[in-house]
């Protein structure tokens, strides 16, 4: 079958699949939602004396990512996506029956999915380059692309394009990168290892001291960086591709009776429900240290973020209001883990409510999210010194907050949370929902530091209210799912 064939037929896949899920106009208004919220987040950023250059750093860090995340697409397997829409068959599996290789099929399937999110994800982000174009000495526009013009209807254009490719760039090499780490998988290389050579390395570049020259890759500005990041990226991942082993499966191992020990000392309601929850989680790749990485990838993202707030301000948020509100929003990523392969119809066969389920669900957050999100939280107040009544505010700010965050997710999402992703309507409202709680939070963290007893117990009482709303909202989100469930 010639490759031609091949990529366009996946792409029609890949478009069916999105417009089946979340609705034609529904994921076409995406894109749009997307580019608005770019331009907003340049606007405010530059507007309260942010630098150009460190918007497009941010900007890399996201595609970044988002790129790390997007390379492990191909190997999930489709179990989640018959939890959606029942029993299929996608084109990525054919090689299993018909006479494909492979290689070349998933090659052609990462350089559709390279180019999907390319178009639908990262050309809106580009948009946030029209802000930032203030000229040819713009840190934007003065990249491989630029003309060197003072006209905005030079400048501008031109800016959104190299923004765009800049961006494209650094989302394939997070591609290529997660595609090598499978791919040693694949090989028998225990994920101990990998972990473990990717620490070694980020520290002796570090102690190396040539940080500002990985940086400099990962945000190319100039035709050199750029052609750098290219030749790289195809380097490693026709390295990664011809090491797959397609062939490769987790050896079997006997397992013991977890079910009946973990059923017995759970000191809640609904412990059937609730310890087949933990043990889907536990079983699943990546097992219970998963949230955690989650927490942990956020952590160092909000401690960068830190640092270089505090550079162009001059200003040291109070971290314990600071990471408290922001932490809480891992509680998104927890629920899509413990929810990654299951489906509501999965438990139609067994006598027990959809209230129950969800309420079993939202047992099984809290147990998890408590030590998920908690030794993040301990380890920053103490790293940056945190006062201890800016730590205890922060405390009750991450668990009202968490729990916020939850309700809202399970509300609007019900068992699809990865639904957010291109559903416009979900994805903007669940911004705004977050918007509303978290935005005055992190205003109240910069001016007042460290914060006054009055502003203290606001925020206490603020956290307590939204856990309140989030307790009735996953309270609400059992009943409504059932009704949409039965309504067809």
């Amino acid at each position: 079958m010639p490759n031609w064939t091949l990529f366009t037929t996946l792409a029609r896949e890949e478009w069916r699949l999105h417009t089946r899920l979340f609705g034609g106009w529904r994921f076409g208004l995406f894109p749009v939602v997307v580019a608005g919220f770019a331009v907003a987040a340049s606007v405010a950023l530059t507007e309260t004396g942010t630098a150009a250059g460190t918007v497009a750093r941010w900007g890399h860090v996201l595609a970044l990512g988002f790129g790390l995340y997007s390379g492990t697409a191909a190997f999930a397997g489709s179990d989640m996506l018959e939890n959606v829409f029942g029993r299929l068959s996608l084109v990525l599996s054919t090689a299993a029956t018909l006479p494909l290789s492979r290689t070349r099929l998933l090659a052609i399937f990462l350089l559709k999915d390279g180019m999907f999110y390319a178009a639908v994800i990262l050309l809106p982000m580009a948009m946030g380059a029209v802000p930032l174009a203030r000229g040819a000495d713009s840190p934007v526009v003065s990249g491989p692309l630029a003309v060197g013009s003072e006209s905005a209807l030079v400048a501008v254009p031109v800016a959104v394009l190299g923004y765009w490719l800049s961006l494209s760039l650094v989302f394939a090499f997070g591609m290529a990168v997660t595609v090598a780490l499978v791919a040693a998988r694949s090989r028998g290389v225990p994920i101990r290892l990998v972990l473990a050579g990717i620490g070694v390395v980020a520290a002796g570049a570090w102690v190396a001291g040539v940080g500002g020259h990985v940086g400099r890759f990962l945000v190319p500005t100039a035709a050199l960086e750029a052609l750098a990041v290219a030749v790289t990226t195809i380097a490693v991942s026709t390295a990664a591709l011809r090491a797959y082993d397609p062939t490769y499966a987790r050896p079997t191992r006997t397992a013991s009776d977890r079910f009946a020990r973990l059923h017995d000392v759970l000191p809640v309601g609904d412990e059937a429900l609730v310890a087949k929850t933990l043990l889907d989680l536990s079983r699943s790749s990546g097992g219970v240290w998963k949230p955690f990485v989650s927490a942990g990838i956020l952590l160092a993202l909000v401690a960068a973020l830190v640092g270089v707030v505090a550079a162009i301000t001059g200003i040291e948020p109070s971290p314990g209001i600071f990471f408290g509100g922001v932490l809480g929003l891992s509680a998104f990523t927890t629920y899509n883990w413990l929810t990654e392969f299951d489906s509501l119809e999965s438990y139609l066969v067994y006598p027990v409510s959809v209230e129950a389920v969800f309420r079993a669900k939202r047992t099984a957050f809290v147990l998890v999210a408590v030590p998920t999100v908690g030794a993040p939280y301990l380890a920053a107040v103490v790293w940056f010194e945190a006062t201890l009544l800016d730590a205890v505010v922060g405390a009750a700010l991450l668990g009202g907050y968490a729990l916020y965050y939850y309700g809202l997710t399970v509300y609007l999402a019900g068992f699809s949370p990865n639904e957010f992703l291109f559903d416009a309507v979900r994805f903007a409202t669940f911004t705004a929902g977050v918007a509303v709680a978290l935005v005055p939070t992190l205003v109240a963290g910069f001016v007042v530091v460290p914060p006054s007893p009055t502003v203290a117990g606001v925020l206490a009482v603020a956290g307590l209210g939204f856990a309140g709303v989030g307790v009735v909202l996953s309270s609400r989100a059992g009943p409504r799912w059932e009704r949409r469930h039965l309504e067809g």
